[in-house]
């Protein structure tokens, strides 16, 4: 499906996203209507139906963007050629902190969907884009020798996702930009713990 025409930039279509993934994210499908959405987006019908033919295209974009977002985008975000992986998981929570204060209810959206999601991915491409954030140009030798990498890296992406994942929680989600500053110097300061604890030359380093 095309959706060259659906401009993020345009503050009303803005408006209808966000309200549109709080929407789903908060209902099951079916219950998930066009009611609903103009009314929390206090805009017409016509206005909605002017920039998505019916519920089942919204939702269909909705899911592409996710994927723009959760991937195409944050290809820019990454500094490749640091070879840090505690680092690169840290950059990546950062990420997700923006996207969660530009629409609170993405995140919600892509994990309660997902599957709907890789429909607009090959799936190769996933799992290429997967290996190569945990593998290029990642240096695991700065591991100290005792450790088992893979659960190393089962605790960081864990201790990082909690980060982003209490917000999500939240009966409401209201993020301030001073809420989002504040969980990136949270990110920094995990960061610091898990880079002294796994780290040859860390702070228990013998």
């Amino acid at each position: 499906m095309d959706f060259d025409h659906i401009d993020t930039s345009n503050e009303m279509v803005k408006n209808i996203i966000k309200t549109s993934f709080e929407v789903f994210s908060k209902n099951e499908y079916k219950k998930a209507s066009t009611n609903l959405i103009v009314q929390k987006a206090k805009i017409s019908r016509g206005i909605l139906y002017h920039y998505f033919k019916d519920k089942e295209t919204l939702f269909d974009y909705l899911n592409f963007y996710s994927l723009q977002k959760g991937v195409s985008e944050v290809n820019d975000y990454i500094d490749w050629d640091n070879s840090d992986i505690i680092k690169r998981v840290c950059e990546l929570t950062k990420y997700r902190l923006d996207v969660i204060a530009e629409y609170p209810y993405m995140i919600e959206f892509g994990e309660k969907y997902k599957d709907h999601i890789f429909k607009y991915a090959n799936p190769t491409e996933l799992r290429d884009w997967r290996e190569r954030f945990f593998s290029h140009n990642v240096d695991y030798s700065l591991f100290k020798d005792e450790l088992e990498i893979k659960k190393m890296l089962h605790i960081i992406k864990w201790t990082f996702r909690g980060l982003y994942k209490n917000l999500l929680e939240k009966p409401e989600v209201t993020v301030s930009e001073t809420d989002i500053l504040n969980l990136k110097e949270e990110c920094n300061s995990y960061y610091e713990i898990l880079k002294n604890n796994f780290y040859k030359g860390g702070s228990d380093d013998s």
